[in-house]
């Protein structure tokens, strides 16, 4: 498994750049801002990420106010979207003003099923490339196992910090010798997308703190650089082609 994490990123320091630059433009059509969830450089790196792996297909896995919803579609315009989050079905009990401002997409497909209830193989099936995102806060080993299950190798985790309290992170299980093994078998790319700016905050019982690689602060970066503090360790992970066998301890 082959991981990249903080100062590792500065060998595409310029790409970054560059790439930040374009989606500050994007995010001036924005729907709407984000008051939590996806927002700020974590925003970013979804787009990034995106870009990067150019997939024709995308399940989003957590849908909410449909914000990364609008975000895939700047991102990867051709690909197929799949929305999957149980809010589809309960959203038309829920008073609007609690909710705020959504964004439901034309083109893409909703459903109220869960990941690992869906067609996803079915669906997934004729495709050059799938990537599921998931911002759905359960468990993510089990997410990466039906994401195998499914033939889809390409995978974006927000939320992927150690200690959230809403689920066990694969950092948690990169803490974990039995568990990381499991990761090293599955894994070939583990990718933790950096903090630009630093980054010290609290939420609850979690702290964040990363230094960061030292971006400018542009005057058109200037709004994501104001959400620098919302940084979630959006993570790329690209598993392996086939997992590497287990080793047998004597």
């Amino acid at each position: 498994m082959r991981v990249k994490i903080g100062s590792d990123w500065n060998a595409e320091r310029g790409e970054l750049l560059e790439t930040l630059r374009i989606f500050a433009g994007v995010m001036e059509g924005a729907p709407f801002r984000n008051r939590a969830g996806l927002r700020g450089v974590s925003a970013f790196a979804l787009y990034f990420f995106l870009r990067k792996v150019q997939p024709d297909i995308v399940f989003e896995v957590g849908v909410w106010r449909g914000f990364s919803t609008w975000l895939i579609e700047q991102a990867v315009p051709e690909a197929t979207v799949h929305c999957l989050d149980p809010m589809v079905m309960l959203q038309g009990y829920i008073s609007r003003w609690k909710v705020g401002r959504v964004y439901r997409s034309a083109r893409a497909q909703y459903s109220a099923q869960d990941f690992s209830c869906a067609p996803i193989t079915e669906l997934a099936q004729g495709h050059r490339r799938p990537l599921a995102f998931f911002d759905d806060h359960q468990n993510k080993l089990p997410r990466l196992h039906q994401c195998r299950a499914a033939g889809i190798l390409d995978i974006v985790f927000d939320d992927n910090m150690a200690g959230a309290t809403t689920h066990r992170s694969l950092e948690d299980d990169r803490g974990d010798p039995a568990r990381r093994a499991i990761l090293e078998r599955e894994i070939e790319f583990y990718e933790i997308f950096p903090a630009l700016w630093p980054v010290d905050f609290r939420a609850g019982s979690i702290r964040v703190r990363e230094d960061g690689l030292d971006f400018p602060i542009e005057p058109g970066l200037r709004r994501i650089y104001d959400e620098r503090h919302w940084h979630s360790s959006v993570t790329y992970v690209r598993l392996r082609a086939e997992p590497t066998p287990a080793v047998e301890s004597d």
